[in-house]
């Protein structure tokens, strides 16, 4: 929320980290202050990128002033940027058995991907906010604050190119590339009708989403005592919607258009590190023969959503200065009501295949073609996608039907939460001590309500709805201690002990579940009765402080995880026709027991002692390791138990820099080591790899007694080596996405005013 007092006790709901945003008090500042800033923005692979404006802007003005003497302050500021959504991708879907020997290697069972795709994405990504702000102090002990926050995102994107599907079936195969049981190059000719599925698709992905926040606090500083209060509201809504419109390869027969039922030819070799190679036997850039099939919103792209989130929170607190050992004490309470709607929409269109006829030529674009790394993917058919749906199917018009059902749903979740905290400071060998112990009890009550959907030979092949509503409570009490002893001059040591929750994302709490029985009972949807992550931790500093600009920190902690969530496939029983029938219900789950450990070392260097010019240099350097014994059971890859998702095991940031005379330049890479994603864009866990990423920033700001004073320049460049984004299927050979994003440069200059 926008409001916060000047002292916060921090709000339960994070493990590894916490950000407390606090929104500026204008009284904080002695004199009027006024900011502008401005940059363009450039993408290089937006230039590639028929859909994309490689230009961009970001931009900002704040205003600060103060009047009646200093007791009324004043704040308002805005922000807005527009920049070009800009990628390539090749991405190869999961693996599943083949039940043949590709490679004739005597090994059979080689599994193979189901299909794969090329996809280039432009459009763009236009974000404003406002922000105003009041503080008014009528008196040395009284303040209160009031502040109110607006935004709006507005995403349109387009994704072009081709995707292949149903490659396990129907197909005869030949030059078997075969790693470790997986393939990874193939030539696949369709030999059957059902055989594989070769579409050029035109993609539209758009929402706007409008965001209101508002809060008012009061402070009231008795002698030695102050009481503060806080009350907040926000409210989300956004209007999403994902459209694809595909083309099928087709024949001439008799005037006639006619599906290709055979011959269609489709290569495929990936390589890590670098883009799939793709080859076809047909032209996915001619119109005469890619004719348009049908159009969809679908659920598994995301649907046309309506989505609600609203919040309303408050909370007090009270302070009381002590003497002697304890300096401190603070007791409080908060409260929160949240409440999030999520209703999901699809819409289908197809075109009877004697019906078919090529896009009008008014409708067609350039060809895709695939940028920089992607020379070895054909170009295809890139055409308006709005008014080829006007043209082929008429209005767009999605609505919520029996099936969506089950992935809408609303969740209300209210939390009620007491503190108490007291400081001291005391000495240890002679050397000040100093910490805080508290305790907080969160009690949390969520009910989600949806619908059950049961389709197949349990129900007849009829669709049926059943309503369903799970309510759920827990009840948290989480210590703390936090102990700082500083045993020397510039050395301190840092003790904290906690328990901790990470409360689930509210989508995942969703009761909505469908059940299909089409051989083996099959069920896909959320838990409402997930709890949170729960953890003790322990965490243990060293600092060591040489200078203003120079340190040397080295920490340790440790998490005993009691409850963590997972993306898990469970058991379900299905009764099918009076028979009690076992099948499998993927949805995230908690799991228990394990530990998260690890150590991170900081150094930062400022080499003043240098001569000059050279005595503006420094360095800041991190890195961190994390270890856990927490495994979780991988039914997708046949690749055993993997480990916790989200988990790196090192994370590193090395950065150099320079300042002096107003002048700044640093350039910075950070590293993150391989981890497991929760779920893959394919339904399937995937593992991201490792990837290292180096930023470069300069600027100058002019001296006091300069007639530019106040003016700073300043040029970045965003991800210099072209990093890209990888995934794998558990084997590094089996390959998933991989997907550039360009670099961006940034080119402006800042205004600052008084204050």
């Amino acid at each position: 929320m926008c409001s916060s007092p000047r002292r916060r006790v921090q709000v339960e709901g994070a493990i590894a980290g916490q950000v407390d945003l606090r929104t500026i008090r204008p009284l904080d500042y002695s004199d009027r202050r006024i900011v502008a800033n401005v940059r363009g923005t450039y993408s290089d692979l937006a230039a590639d990128i028929e859909d994309a404006d490689p230009y961009g802007y970001i931009a900002s003005f704040s205003y600060i002033d103060q009047f009646m003497d200093g007791k009324l302050g004043v704040a308002i500021g805005y922000s807005g940027r527009r920049q070009a959504v800009a990628t390539a991708r090749t991405n190869v879907f999961r693996y599943t058995n083949s039940f043949a020997d590709l490679n004739g290697d005597g090994t059979g069972n080689d599994e193979i991907p189901f299909g794969y795709e090329a996809l280039v994405r432009g459009g763009d990504d236009i974000r404003d906010g406002g922000l105003a702000t009041v503080q008014y102090e009528p008196t040395d002990n009284i303040s209160i604050n009031a502040d109110i926050f607006y935004s709006k995102v507005s995403y349109d994107e387009t994704q072009r190119g081709f995707r292949l599907e149903d490659l396990p079936f129907g197909n005869t195969f030949s030059n078997a590339t075969v790693q470790n049981g997986g393939v990874t190059g193939l030539t696949a000719t369709k030999a059957a009708d059902f055989g594989l599925q070769l579409r050029n698709v035109n993609e539209l992905f758009e929402f706007t989403d409008e965001l209101w926040a508002g809060g008012v606090n009061g402070e009231y500083r008795g002698d030695r005592w102050t009481l503060k209060g806080d009350v907040a509201y926000s409210t989300t809504e956004r209007d999403q919607r994902f459209i694809t419109v595909r083309t099928e390869v087709h024949d001439i027969v008799g005037g006639v258009p006619v599906e290709r039922q055979s011959g269609v030819t489709g290569t495929f070799n990936t390589t890590p590190g670098s883009a799939a190679d793709y080859a076809f036997n047909v032209d996915l850039t001619n119109p005469a023969i890619n004719l348009v099939s049908e159009f969809q919103i679908p659920e598994n792209g995301g649907g046309a959503p309506l989505i609600n989130d609203e919040l309303v929170s408050g909370n007090v607190d009270f302070e009381h200065e002590l003497d002697g050992f304890f300096t401190a004490v603070q007791v409080g309470a908060r409260v929160t009501d949240r409440s999030k709607d999520y209703t999901q929409r699809t819409q289908f269109g197809f075109v009877d295949p004697a019906a078919r006829r090529p896009i009008p030529a008014n409708l067609l674009n350039a060809p895709v073609r695939f940028p920089g790394d992607f020379s070895n993917v054909p170009s295809t058919l890139s055409f308006d996608i709005l008014g080829v749906i006007d043209a082929f199917f008429g209005d767009i018009n999605p609505t919520t039907s029996d099936f969506d059902r089950r992935s809408s749903w609303v969740v209300d979740e209210k939390t009620t939460a007491g503190y108490a905290n007291v400081d001291f400071d005391t000495a240890l060998f002679g050397r000040a001590l100093t910490g805080n112990l508290g305790v907080r009890v969160i009690k949390t009550e969520t009910t989600s309500s949806s619908t059950r959907v049961d389709q197949g030979a349990q129900t007849g092949g009829a669709v049926v709805l059943t309503p369903v509503s799970f309510t759920n409570e827990f009840t948290d009490t989480l210590p703390t201690l936090n102990l700082n002893w500083q045993i020397a001059e510039g050395q301190q040591i840092r003790l904290a002990a906690s328990k901790g929750i990470s409360r689930p994302p509210l989508d995942d709490l969703n009761a909505g579940f469908g059940v299909f029985v089409f051989g083996a009972p099959q069920a896909f949807g959320g838990n409402p009765e997930l709890e949170p992550f729960r953890a003790n931790q322990f965490d243990l500093t060293y600092e060591r402080y040489f200078g203003p600009d120079t340190a040397f920190t080295i920490s340790g902690f440790y998490k005993d995880l009691e409850t963590y969530i997972v993306p898990q496939i469970t058991e379900i029983i299905v009764d099918v026709n009076g028979t009690p029938t076992a099948g499998t219900f993927r949805q995230p789950v908690n799991g228990t027991g394990g530990y998260i450990q690890g150590f991170e070392v900081l150094y930062q260097q400022a080499f003043t002692f240098l001569p000059a010019p050279f005595d503006g240099l420094g360095v800041y350097a991190n890195y961190s390791y994390t270890d856990s014994d927490i495994s979780v059971a991988e039914n997708d890859n046949a690749i055993g138990n993997i480990p916790l998702p989200g988990l790196s095991e090192h994370v590193g940031n090395l950065s150099f820099y320079y300042y002096k005379n107003g002048f700044e330049a640093r350039i910075a890479g950070r590293y993150r080591s391989e981890f497991a994603t929760e779920l893959g864009d394919t339904d399937r866990i995937l593992f991201n790899e490792a990837e290292t990423v180096v930023d470069f920033q300069t600027s100058y700001t002019f001296p006091d007694n300069s007639s530019l004073s106040g003016v700073e320049l300043l040029f970045q460049a965003n991800n210099l080596t072209d990093e890209p984004f990888e995934t794998y299927y558990g084997d590094t050979a089996r390959q998933g996405r991989y997907e550039t994003f360009g670099r961006r440069f940034f080119l402006g200059a800042t205004y600052r005013f008084g204050g």
